[in-house]
């Protein structure tokens, strides 16, 4: 195992330790403002209500186009349709 000289390990820790102080700082920023909250809201409750809209659309879509016919018995199930 290679160990790194004195001065080497005394670099390697105050690197280190700048970073550590960096990033704490970084942290202890406050935090960028966001939107309005009531704003906010309203957009995701309109963007729920749309995207709720359009599966129930494409559902009602699907079931025009596509059309299922269950068998009237099991022997009609497992008959092969020709």
């Amino acid at each position: 195992m290679s160990r790194l000289p004195l001065e080497e390990r005394r670099q390697v820790f105050l690197a280190r330790q700048r970073a550590r102080q960096a990033m704490l700082g970084r942290l202890s920023e406050p935090a960028p403002l966001s939107l309005d909250e009531p704003t906010h809201r309203r957009v995701r409750l309109v963007l729920k209500a749309v995207s709720i809209a359009l599966l129930l659309g494409a559902g009602v879509a699907a079931l025009q186009t596509v059309t299922f016919h269950p068998p009237t018995s099991v022997v009609e199930a497992l008959l092969p349709r020709g």
